[in-house]
């Protein structure tokens, strides 16, 4: 397992280096709650207005399922590119390929397009006539931000992890209590009406095309997988931070989306749609300039960690298919004095760079930010579709096979996310987020391409893929 290391003091990654909070930490700030309650509620109260509470809570219910079949991997693989060592034990040799190819995809995108170009473009709407003076403002910011959180990555899993596990939970007891209290002050305000469809004109079908941003509104809670190498005693730990995030982001985004709605009108959330800021908006009508500051520093801060925690899932995916001599070359896969991937780390920052950078210049930062993150989400879809097959055959070959767990979960979660895919492709949205679709497609082609040249010219190696790990 251990590669050469390019003169360094660690051989391979620092096993046991991370408690289970550190590695609830990595999910919590790949999902980034504080970022999501700014971008993601605007983006599905364009689609179903007063409905944004129920899609965020169906939501929720699809991802909770999603978690139940990661939880259940999490107790038998442990691994840096846990995707490729899941789909390797479940399905086999080519989706082991196709969970690296595609998560490692996923990852960069998600870097790039929702905490990168994210952060860009709501560091605009805070300062709407500097972005106007000065539109090109956005590269120099986008780039600043790659260069620190590539360093924080570069400098160690335990200090990028540390940063944020503490800014993480100040940011979930911010939304939690100041959500309680709109939903307090709200008072009469408050209805059952949001979790129903009729603030939507009772259209079902307008519900399920919005679970394509409802479900990605909790992306980033499995993230936590990546990390499993460096954990203490991981098939334990591991399932126990999935289980507690997936209950820390499904109290904080549900009642978020709650209370924003009550307090700014369940029948004015299309003004809520158009506006570029509700939520500082919200924060700075009930609660004054300085709680709304506290919450816009926050929503950067948030974008912020994700960029930390999306880099360090990207790093520890292409190290894990280097060191197993697929994909990367092996210069990923060797360990700086910190104990990090040092040279994937780099090479990934200057990638990163150049996807926000050519998305932003296409699309615009926020557009391209947006065209990112509908790009990735099929690939996400994908891989628990797959795993969730895989959860159903592996557990028959052991006789270890459970009805619920087993089967039925991942079985209704392959029917939730085979039509949030639909729906992402037909109707098709307007240019240039219909491209996505297209994008995400070649991708996969070349995926299949790619690995039938491996399969070819080094078949030695391709059959190993997924192995290593703890």
């Amino acid at each position: 397992m251990p590669m050469s290391s390019d003169n360094s003091a660690q051989k391979s990654l620092k096993t046991g280096s991370l408690s289970m909070l550190h590695a609830l930490a990595q999910g919590l700030g790949t999902n980034g709650p504080a970022a999501v309650t700014a971008l993601f509620f605007v983006g599905i109260a364009s689609l179903v207005a007063g409905s944004t509470p129920l899609v965020v809570l169906l939501a929720f219910m699809v991802y909770s399922g999603m978690t139940v079949i990661v939880y259940e991997w999490s107790k038998i693989v442990a691994s840096s590119h846990s995707w490729v060592a899941i789909q390797r034990k479940g399905i086999g040799e080519w989706a082991a390929f196709f969970g690296g190819w595609g998560y490692w995809y996923y990852y960069m995108t998600g870097y790039a397009g929702f905490a990168i170009l994210g952060f860009s473009s709501f560091a605009y709407v805070l300062f709407p006539q500097v972005g106007q003076a000065y539109p090109w403002l956005w590269i120099p910011i986008s780039l600043a931000i790659i260069a620190e959180t590539t360093i924080l990555v570069y400098l160690g899993i335990k200090p990028s992890t540390s940063y944020v596990l503490y800014t993480g939970l100040a940011e979930v007891a911010f939304l939690i209590v100041t959500s309680i209290v709109l939903v307090v002050r709200a008072g009469p305000n408050n209805t059952l009406s949001p979790f129903t469809p009729a603030p939507a004109g009772g259209s079902w079908t307008t519900i399920l095309v919005s679970m394509v941003l409802g479900i990605a509104t909790f992306g980033g809670m499995n993230s936590v997988i990546p990390v499993a190498e460096e954990t203490k005693d991981p098939k334990k730990n591991v399932p126990r931070a999935l289980a507690i995030l997936a209950l820390i982001l499904g109290v904080t985004l549900i009642l978020s989306s709650y209370a924003q709605e009550v307090a700014f009108g369940v029948s004015k959330m299309s003004e809520y749609a158009s506006l570029p800021d509700p939520g500082i908006i919200i924060y700075s009508t009930y609660f004054g300039g300085a709680a709304a500051a506290l919450y816009a520093l926050f929503v950067l801060n948030s974008f912020n960690s994700s960029a930390v925690a999306f880099a360090n899932n990207a790093v520890r995916m292409s190290y894990g298919l280097a060191r197993e001599g697929v994909l990367f070359p092996q210069i990923f896969a060797r360990i700086n004095k910190h104990g990090v991937p040092g040279y994937s780390a780099i090479i990934s920052g200057v990638i990163n760079a150049a996807v926000a950078l050519a998305a932003g210049l296409l699309f615009g930062p926020l557009t391209g930010g947006i065209f990112l993150i509908v790009n990735n989400t099929v690939l996400n879809y994908l891989n628990h579709m797959l795993a969730g097959a895989g959860l159903i055959r592996y557990h028959r070959s052991k006789g270890t096979l459970r009805i619920v767990r087993h089967i039925v979960v991942p079985l209704a979660v392959s029917v939730a996310l085979a039509a949030a895919i639909l729906y992402e492709v037909y109707p098709a949205p307007s240019p240039p987020l219909n491209y996505a679709a297209y994008v995400t497609a070649a991708w996969i082609v070349l995926g299949f391409v790619v690995y039938g040249v491996l399969r070819r010219l080094r078949p030695s190696e391709i059959e190993k893929i997924g192995e290593s790990g703890l």
